[in-house]
């Protein structure tokens, strides 16, 4: 869920309406369930009961232990009808008839009673069990509840069904516009839709609603509808059938699904794209649609809606495939004033895509779709494992996809800066979510489970480094425990510990379960301290910590340094661990002590300026002054000289260094904006004899200016780098590499006059030939396709080599 204003939006006024269920929603419908399908495994069983432990603590989320607690469900059929031009019969809503169909396992042996919540002002009609009618006198309603009771099932573990006919007018959630809704669009159109997150599905529809751990394995929704109404829903759309007194649609989802996240809306939609668009995610094409309101099917929506195709890419090489792959992706249109996620489809306000520059609330959603629908929160205490990664994915969405980041005039840094500015300033809940009694105390104020918590999340990536921390989380969304499951803050710290060999335990205890943050700034907090010194190229660090409104005294923490000098390209950063005041080298997870509050570089230039945390990647606070005093470390490792140049088709980069006995390795870097750097090889020190001297060819020269640093490995766990370079490589506008990024195939065109032939050659970002082609003729004005599609997504490099013409390198991403 992402709130489009800063505070949850009142949007609409309901209205009542009134109509009947056709005949034919009353038929049993074959619910085609694969009982195979998705099975859940003892392992999973033993992690669900951990979750299950967690509640009985007071809060709503202990109304669980009276819901269903003893059966599992498997299956939902949902057969409803609405009609959004029908008044109701009675205020704050409006009317809903339908049959819904539970297929579910019992946990205990002599099963009884099968409880459901539903809503107090929703009438139960009728209740059928293996195709007889229930007795009157075996349906009880409690508050919000249904109690049915059925003849004795002796054994644990057995699997049955029950369906319930009910009829009324939902109550709703009025603070947040939550259940079972109507609105008006355009003037005098009526549409419906539904919001369920965190309590509200109970409000609509008989189900298990207060916790989100029991997933269905699959659901059907059909959906029947006056003439001129489309109806959305979860997973596959099977049908669309049109007679003379209405359409139905038939969605099947046949992932598993939490209750909260089955959604539909009604409304006089159109499709866009229509036909839908695929793309291509693991091999597997994928339909993306979108349902709109006609009068928001602009250009300008249509372009910011279209940044899915390029977000879906990008999420799924950080994140694995998107996990709804085999079904859809889209978005439509209803009455919350931002967004909400429901597995496969997201809703919407139309204010989210209103112009072309939107991007935010629509990425924020796709994000759930790994964070919170493939993998749910195990409990509403847990919110953050949903709300924080999706906030934190909208970063990384601009830091991955620069095509995006340009067209808004913003960059990560400038995003998370607003981040921390709200995460400083809001100092009164934890974000482990105590009080669960409402969506208010669950989701306001919301800084705590989305911006402070987007930005723990960035301390973890400071902490293990990329490599680690994007394995991290590939393996927690990939653990069978987890997959289509439910994950707990707990869960999240097992992968970060798993991927790092670090432990956590002090880090989540810090930030996690405490108020305030940390502060190096003396001007904040007496006592605390943010020096340097300089001896030359050596420079100390001093960092003594205190934090502000918080009930600890301490902070386990990276701090990120940025160092610069006088010249253009002096610029290194540096992560420095505190952990209970005593200082490590941070080398991507790789923790060394320095046994006090001061860490010693060495650097390739001569600092000028420090900056305390300048890309705003943590929760802490400091400004680095100067102090002569500081007593300063000469350590023996230092570059004395790096220069490169372009070499006939390659580019030669040379560097000496002073002593031998200080360093482990070399990784040279390159980047084709002089922003993003990519490792393109590693030397280790030991390969060079005299050790002294190093010389690194790269055969993949790009076309235009390269960027060239090395990060030089210390055997004390630190790492600095080399000042940067650049390397010109003209080239004849022979050849154009289209599209890029790409996902099954490259074309490359002969854009000149004369007839080529050449040899093409792909490298993966490691140097390894992964595509050669030799004697490729290029006519005139031709096109080469060449197939790309058993590459894995990443970085690669297209080099075209001929006799007649410069070689040509051009880097491309792969995105499938």
């Amino acid at each position: 869920m992402r709130n489009f204003l800063s505070v949850k939006c009142l949007y609409f006024i309901a209205f009542l309406l009134l109509f009947s269920v056709p005949s034919t929603i009353a038929q049993l419908i074959n619910p085609g369930i694969n009982q195979n399908a998705y099975k859940i495994s003892s392992e999973k069983q033993s992690h669900y009961k951990s979750v299950e432990a967690k509640f009985g603590g007071g809060g709503i989320e202990s109304v669980v232990a009276n819901t269903g607690i003893d059966y599992d469900v498997k299956y939902y059929r949902l057969e409803l009808r609405i009609n959004p031009d029908t008044l109701g019969g009675g205020a704050g809503g409006k009317y809903i008839r339908g049959k819904i169909t539970t297929y579910f396992t019992t946990k205990v042996p002599n099963f009884t009673i099968v409880n459901f919540d539903f809503g107090t002002p929703l009438t139960c009609d009728s209740v059928y069990y293996h195709g007889a009618k229930l007795a009157v006198g075996k349906i009880v309603r409690p508050t919000d509840l249904l109690n049915l009771t059925i003849p004795n099932i002796a054994a644990s573990g057995t699997l049955d069904s029950i369906s319930v006919y009910y009829k009324g007018v939902p109550q709703v959630e009025p603070l947040f516009n939550s259940g079972y809704r109507n609105a008006v669009h355009n003037t005098t159109q009526n549409y419906t839709y539904t919001l369920s997150e965190p309590y509200s599905s109970f409000t609509w529809w008989p189900c298990k609603s207060y916790i989100a751990n029991d997933k269905a394995d699959s659901v059907d929704l059909i959906v029947s509808t006056p003439i001129g109404f489309k109806a959305a829903g979860n997973g596959r759309l099977v049908s669309e059938t049109t007679t003379a007194s209405g359409v139905t649609a038939f969605w099947k989802e046949r992932y598993p699904i939490s209750s909260y996240q089955i959604c539909t809306a009604v409304a006089n939609y159109v499709q866009y794209p229509s036909p839908a668009d695929t793309v291509i995610i693991g091999g597997t094409k994928m339909p993306r649609f979108n349902y709109l309101f006609p009068e928001t099917n602009t250009a300008a929506a249509r372009t910011a809606l279209d940044r899915d195709t390029t977000s879906l890419r990008v999420y799924s090489s950080l994140f694995g495939d998107y996990p709804f792959k085999n079904e859809k992706y889209g978005n439509y249109t209803f009455g919350f004033g931002g967004g909400m996620e429901h597995n496969t489809f997201s809703g919407e306000n139309a204010g989210v895509y209103n112009a072309a520059n939107d991007w935010d609330v629509l990425a924020h959603e796709l994000a759930h779709q790994w964070w919170g629908a493939s993998v749910t929160c195990g409990s509403w205490r847990d919110i953050w494992v949903n709300e924080s990664f999706a906030d934190f994915s909208e970063a990384l969405l601009l830091e991955f996809a620069p095509a995006i980041a340009a067209s808004v005039a913003t960059t990560d840094s400038t995003w998370r800066s607003a981040k921390k500015t709200a995460t400083l300033g809001a100092n009164a809940q934890a974000t482990y979510v105590s009080d669960t009694a409402t969506i208010s105390t669950i989701f306001s104020p919301s800084v705590y489970i989305y911006d402070r918590g987007g930005l723990i999340i960035s301390m973890m990536r400071m902490t293990l480094g990329d490599t680690k921390f994007f394995q991290a989380l590939k393996n927690y969304q990939a653990d069978p425990l987890l997959k289509y499951g439910n994950g707990l803050t707990n869960d999240v710290k097992r992968h970060m510990e798993n991927a790092s060999g670090l432990n956590f335990t002090t880090f989540f205890n810090n930030w996690m379960y405490n108020t305030g943050y940390a502060t190096y700034n003396p001007a904040t907090v007496a006592g605390a301290v943010c020096e340097w010194n300089n001896l030359g190229k050596n420079i100390v660090l001093k960092l003594v910590q205190k934090t502000k409104n918080s009930g600890i005294t301490h902070f386990d923490m990276p701090v990120v340094v940025r160092i610069k000098g006088s010249l253009a390209g002096q610029d290194t950063t540096v992560v420095v661990y505190d952990e209970g005041g005593f200082l490590f080298y941070d080398n991507n997870g790789v923790l060394t002590a320095t046994g006090s509050n001061l860490i010693n570089y060495k650097l390739s230039f001569t600092p000028v300026t420090i900056l305390f945390d300048s890309k705003h990647q943590t929760i802490g606070t400091g400004t680095f002054t100067k102090n002569t005093g500081l007593p300063v470390t000469v350590l023996a490792t230092s570059i004395l000289t790096f220069n490169g140049n372009k070499e006939g088709n390659a580019a030669k980069l040379t560097w000496n260094i002073d002593n031998a006995l200080d360093y482990t390795s070399f990784e040279i870097e390159r980047s084709a904006t002089g922003t993003f750097f990519e490792s393109i090889g590693t030397i280790m020190a030991v390969d060079n004899p005299n050790k002294y001297n190093f010389t690194f060819y790269d055969n993949n020269l790009l076309t235009g200016t390269g960027f060239y640093r090395i990060k030089i490995i210390q055997k004390d766990g630190g790492a600095i780098y080399t000042r940067t370079i650049s390397i010109l490589n003209k080239a004849d506008n022979y050849f154009t590499i289209t599209p890029n990024p790409a996902t099954d195939h490259i074309l490359i065109r002969n854009e000149s006059a004369k007839n080529i032939t050449a040899a093409i050659t792909l490298y993966d970002a490691a140097g390894r030939v992964v595509v050669e082609i030799s004697g490729q003729a290029f006519l005139n004005n031709s096109s080469v396709k060449v197939d790309v599609r058993k590459l894995g997504v990443g970085n690669y490099f297209v080099k075209i080599a001929s006799p007649v013409t410069k070689n040509y390198t051009k880097k491309i991403v792969i995105t499938h």
